[in-house]
């Protein structure tokens, strides 16, 4: 796979060896080069998440709405965590978030075998000032985190 403009491939963002600010410095800002917006990723998909932890199981991609009953895929929130499921943060007062989408069986068959290991993954470095209602979601999650 080659890299599409805004979406980078050949990069395992589950890889445990790198931290998510060194995969996303290598991703492509879309629009305004933005540290708070999200930089995509094709990658293969894993069983193995490395640091990062499912936030939840789930959810299907509708293809028109939420009420339409035809699914074209899951969305996953996952959250980078390291000690113990501590959430990761540096000095500076962010976490990392990642969404993991993987297109349903259905639209997957359409595919050359070799092309449905892959999902797309968006990750973003979100501000703890900014979402704290979401930090207090992930500390009953994962347990307390000081903030």
């Amino acid at each position: 796979m080659n890299d599409s403009g805004f979406i980078t491939t050949n990069i395992d963002v589950y890889d445990s060896e790198e931290e998510p600010w060194k995969i996303y410095s290598r991703g492509v800002p879309c629009g305004v080069a933005d540290d708070s917006l999200y930089r995509y990723f094709i990658t293969k998909k894993s069983s193995n998440l490395g640091n990062w932890k499912l936030r939840d199981e789930g959810k299907p991609v509708h293809r028109d709405s939420s009420s339409s009953t035809v699914v074209i895929g899951c969305k996953k929130k996952i959250c980078y965590m390291i000690n113990n499921n501590e959430e990761h943060r540096e000095d500076d007062g962010h976490y990392w978030l990642m969404k993991e989408y993987e297109l349903s069986n259905v639209i997957l068959h359409l595919f050359d075998d070799d092309r449905r290991d892959y999902v797309l993954c968006e990750i973003k470095k979100k501000f703890i000032e900014t979402c704290l209602s979401e930090m207090g979601n992930v500390s009953e999650e994962f347990g307390a985190i000081q903030v």
